[in-house]
């Protein structure tokens, strides 16, 4: 605000010209009476502007934007103070500060570019979920189109669908390949057994027998985890606890020195699981720890939503730094590479990528007594 005195003879026009019409001036010749000599607004806008809304919407009911005035008051019969008020904010011809427009037009143009980000991101997010359903074994996945995507997208689809072509294709043709490998080496096996039975010498026929047998094992430890790596695992629901008392009873019915808390199975649910995969997962499991633990003790805990199957024995148990290495193809505990003392160093490998086809895992670690396998499965749960 700005205050000045001037001589009274400076006011040069009439206290009461058309300035006082205004809506938003009138009110001050209220307050100020005969003091107001005079009353101009310093940010006027041009008349055809102004003439051009009054004839649109009148004067009454429409509210003028807010100016600047100047205030010329008497003080007595020589002299009058002449007030200067400032707006801080300019305003538009509707009454808004001038940034205000501004603020909407960014506000619109925003919530626009949201709509077409959504709109861009959208078959993106479907892309994703319908990846994470491709099964290389599986039926196809036909991705959807989308009329109002870009080019970009419309170009992923297309890539989706190829990748997806050449996955089946591929997994169709290693199936196959490890199907006819299986079966042209199993028939050589057995005709190579017939004729070992005619080795003389029983020592070396049985050393015989024995590699003949581990070499058909070791092939179909290889089949069955090449399937369980492109999920082609057959499922059905197992009953954890009734399943490990029969498979512990024919373990130790081959003579395997195995023993089983049935008490611990109590209470724990059931899995949904490939039968034959799972049976192999225990067999491996139970043979390492009698190779190198000389027994093997198993029992059952429920944790949340998993079941484990602790697998102990009584052996020199798992160092911490190689212990995980143990789960790697061809890695074994016993270093030399002679098969009287150890396998092809598969077995954990096997279970461990079985395992991971049921949506469990195994880790080792050590107990009391000696080395701990645990293999932990998640718990079905019906929908």
């Amino acid at each position: 605000m700005e205050l000045d005195i001037l001589p009274r003879h400076a006011l040069l026009f009439d206290g009461q010209g058309p300035v006082y019409t205004r809506p938003n001036v009138q009110a001050y010749s209220v307050v100020f009476g005969d003091a107001l000599l005079h009353v101009e607004e310093n940010l006027s806008w041009n008349s055809p502007f102004r003439d051009a809304f009054e004839s649109l919407f009148g004067r009454k009911g429409f509210t003028y934007p807010a100016s600047a005035l100047t205030f010329w008051l008497a003080i007595d019969e020589h002299y009058m103070l002449v007030v200067r008020s400032l707006v801080p904010i300019v305003v538009s011809p509707l009454g808004l500060p001038t940034g205000t427009a501004a603020g909407i037009i960014g506000a619109g143009l925003a919530f626009l570019t949201i709509l077409i980000f959504h709109r861009e991101v959208l078959p993106l997010r479907k892309f994703a979920s319908l990846v994470e359903r491709i099964d290389p074994a599986g039926e196809t996945i036909d991705f959807p189109r989308f009329r109002s995507a870009t080019p970009e997208i419309r170009s992923l689809r297309n890539a989706f669908l190829h990748l997806q072509s050449r996955l089946q294709t591929l997994t169709r043709t290693r199936m196959a390949l490890i199907g006819g490998i299986q079966h042209d080496v199993r028939s050589f096996a057995t005709r190579l057994r017939l004729r070992v039975e005619t080795v003389p010498d029983e020592s070396e026929r049985e050393r015989a027998i024995a590699d003949i047998n581990d070499m058909i094992a070791l092939l179909d430890d290889a089949l069955l985890a090449a399937r369980a790596g492109f999920g082609s695992l057959d499922q059905q629901i197992i009953d954890i606890a009734e399943w490990l008392t029969i498979e512990v009873g024919d373990l130790r019915s081959i003579g395997f020195d195995v023993h089983y808390d049935e008490v611990s199975g109590q209470g724990c649910g059931q899995v949904l699981a490939d039968r034959v995969a799972l049976r192999r997962i225990l067999v491996n499991l139970v043979e390492n720890a009698i190779k190198y633990g000389r027994e093997c003790s198993i029992t059952l805990q429920q944790d949340r939503d998993m079941v484990d199957i602790h697998i102990d024995d009584r052996g020199p148990g798992f160092e911490d730094d190689t212990a995980r290495l143990l789960i790697e193809p061809f890695v074994r505990a016993e270093t030399s590479r002679a098969r009287k003392t150890g396998g092809a160093g598969l077995g954990l490998a096997i279970a461990n990528s079985l395992a991971d086809a049921h949506g469990g895992f195994i880790t080792l670690s050590n107990q009391p007594m000696g080395g701990r396998v645990t293999l932990r499965l998640p718990i079905f749960k019906a929908v």
